[in-house]
């Protein structure tokens, strides 16, 4: 891998997630640096769960892209009388319109917690949910339904693993951006030496995660796309800054 010699940007996310985000930064003149730190594939559809359901909650992209390979499912959220479907931010919400799924809620800021508020405002009691999910789950968002005394059935429609991380020589760094736990916990134990570089952090729990990881400079930039560009454009600018005599 070529590394460059002036502050870049390095991106966690895969390359087809990466790709607008990198190429807005160089339409900029801010170099990049891709090394994803997560790889998904979806799982094949087994049995569909049986309900009814009250609601379908979907917490990813990936998420529904594997949900939809339950052509029985995307059916049943089609047709009438169809139950509530909920959505984890607005680009969950978004793949969801794309297939003609129609979202009654989405959480913003796109957290599982944020979204189980939501439901739970809206279900009555000891309703039965059905989970749209990956492999990898921090839980909040069916440990508050439980709680409150919902039934959920969770559907594991994709896996997350660890793609082979290479390990990097040191070079001049802008800022890392993190969407997630995971990447920042991947990229940090194959490169220590980044922990000394500023994070940029989507949310609170990939922030989290990053100061954890022993980061000292972590900022969090927020959840919305349109701002991930602008935001990565300033550190880069502020180490440019730094570098100057």
């Amino acid at each position: 891998m070529d590394l460059p010699t002036c502050p870049a940007v390095v991106l966690t996310r895969e390359h087809d997630d990466n790709r607008e985000l990198a190429q807005a930064l160089a339409a900029r003149g801010v170099p990049v640096v891709e090394v994803p730190c997560l790889a998904t594939r979806l799982v094949a559809p087994g049995a569909l769960p049986a309900g009814p359901f009250a609601a379908v909650t979907f917490t990813s992209r990936r998420g529904v892209r594997g949900a939809l390979l339950h052509a029985a499912l995307g059916q049943h959220l089609q047709a009438a009388g169809r139950p509530l479907v909920a959505a984890v931010g607005d680009a969950t919400a978004a793949a969801l319109r794309e297939a003609d799924i129609a979202v009654d809620l989405v959480a913003e800021p796109p957290e599982g917690s944020v979204l189980a508020q939501l439901l739970l405002a809206r279900l009555a009691s000891a309703s039965s949910v059905l989970l749209i999910r990956g492999n990898i789950q921090r839980g909040e968002l069916a440990q508050a339904l439980r709680e409150a005394g919902h039934s959920v059935v969770e559907l594991t429609t994709y896996q997350n693993y660890s793609p082979e991380i290479p390990l990097l020589d040191a070079f001049p760094v802008a800022a890392v951006f993190v969407a997630s736990p995971s990447a920042v916990r991947r990229l940090v134990e194959k490169n220590p030496w980044l922990v000394n570089q500023p994070f940029c952090a989507i949310g609170p729990t990939t922030a989290e995660a990053a100061r954890q990881s022993g980061a000292r400079r972590v900022f969090e930039i927020g959840a919305e796309p349109a701002g991930w560009a602008d935001a990565l454009f300033e550190r880069h600018r502020s180490a440019l800054a730094a570098e100057e005599p």
